[in-house]
């Protein structure tokens, strides 16, 4: 038989899980922490937002350029990288890498997802040397390769001066759409 003070060591844990109930409810108020305490827990928010100033953008598609983009500064959404803000956009468009168009204007916005450039504040397009359009605003639609804007255009060719409500221009057919209350002068 095993005998002394070891062998009964063993109660003490015991003794103590079965006297819990008494003594805990006194632990817990003693360790608790006393008075109004409130932790804020701040979560910081990472800007994945940048700037960049001379951008220049080149997309190809097939080997052939497809546009070329110039800005002078740059700026990402804080929505996320899909966004872009640009400022003094100067845009060439290709179809089958031969220069279909140059588009000039103060400012613009680049839809990555939607693939859709906007340039607004006097924007000026010239088409195949031979045409030239001016308005308040315009879209490039890059998956269709067309220009269109829903803003008052004037249109002017060497012999011709068009003036409508809206435009659209198709870069790889060459096709013009005026619509809206339309005025053409003939020289």
């Amino acid at each position: 038989m095993l005998s002394g003070s070891k062998n009964f060591l063993w109660l003490i844990p015991l003794l103590l899980l079965v006297t819990s109930p008494l003594w805990k409810p006194v632990a817990v108020r003693f360790l608790s922490p006393h008075g109004h305490h409130s932790v804020k827990i701040s979560r910081v928010q990472t800007d994945s937002s940048f700037k960049m100033t001379g951008m220049q953008l080149v997309r190809s598609d097939d080997g052939q350029k497809d546009l070329e983009l110039h800005a002078a500064t740059v700026n990402s959404g804080k929505e996320g990288m899909d966004n872009f803000y640009l400022s003094s956009v100067d845009l060439r468009l290709y179809d089958k890498g031969k220069n279909k168009a140059h588009v000039l204007g103060g400012e613009g916005h680049y839809d990555a997802k939607k693939q859709i450039i906007t340039v607004i504040d006097n924007v000026t397009v010239y088409a195949r040397g031979e045409y030239e359009l001016r308005s308040d605003v315009l879209r490039y639609l890059m998956p269709y390769k067309t220009i269109k804007t829903a803003a008052a255009v004037f249109f002017q060719t060497k012999d011709t001066s068009v003036r409508g409500d809206s435009m659209s221009y198709n870069l790889s057919t060459g096709r013009y759409r005026v619509g809206g209350g339309v005025i053409c002068d003939f020289q």
